[in-house]
């Protein structure tokens, strides 16, 4: 019975002693840590983040003028701004049986100031219906290396408006009408 006492009594202790040491821990709480992992730069640095992941300084963003068509050019209106230098801007498509550019369209091109948003407008032709993409890649060249800025524009695009009937003639009418004239059905 005394070792059995004894026993009780070491345990006892040792966790008291545990207890009274987890309470004067060195290190800050596990809440603090998590919160300065998940803080913005400053602002002034020009670096973003996302997500406690630093990003290139360039915002890129995008407007898809008009509906898109299969067969029919498409404008896209692609903004980049920055507060850092030149920007080196790429626009690329993976799928040349989906999308392709209208012939002349520049694909590579150097923005100098983007401090005030620099608008570039890019045409492309849809080859077939459903969801396409254009792809934009912008680079700044900055004191620690390179900075790049990708993303993927989404187009929908819908099938081309039904074709009138064929072998039909438009024509003027009476009072400045316009007719439009059928071949006639004959009996067969």
């Amino acid at each position: 019975m005394i070792y059995r006492k004894s026993i009780i009594s070491t345990a006892v202790t040792v966790s008291l002693l545990c207890l009274s040491a987890c309470g004067k821990s060195d290190n800050p709480p596990i809440s603090n840590q998590s919160t300065a992992l998940n803080s913005k730069p400053d602002p002034g640095a020009g670096e973003s983040s996302v997500a406690g992941k630093p990003t290139a300084p360039i915002d890129i963003s995008y407007e898809v003028v008009g509906n898109a068509i299969v067969g029919v050019p498409v404008a896209i209106n692609v903004i980049f701004t920055s507060v850092r230098g030149p920007i080196n801007v790429e626009f690329s498509i993976n799928d040349n049986s989906a999308l392709i550019f209208q012939p002349g369209q520049v694909e590579r091109l150097e923005i100098a100031d983007a401090s005030a948003g620099s608008v570039q407008q890019i045409v492309v032709i849809p080859q077939r219906e459903g969801r396409v993409y254009v792809n934009v890649s912008a680079e700044i060249q900055a004191p620690d290396g390179l900075n790049i800025r990708s993303m993927a524009i989404p187009i929908k695009v819908g099938s081309a408006p039904a074709n009138e009937a064929v072998n039909s003639k438009q024509a003027e009418g009476t009072g400045a009408d316009s007719v439009i004239s059928l071949p006639a059905n004959e009996p067969g």
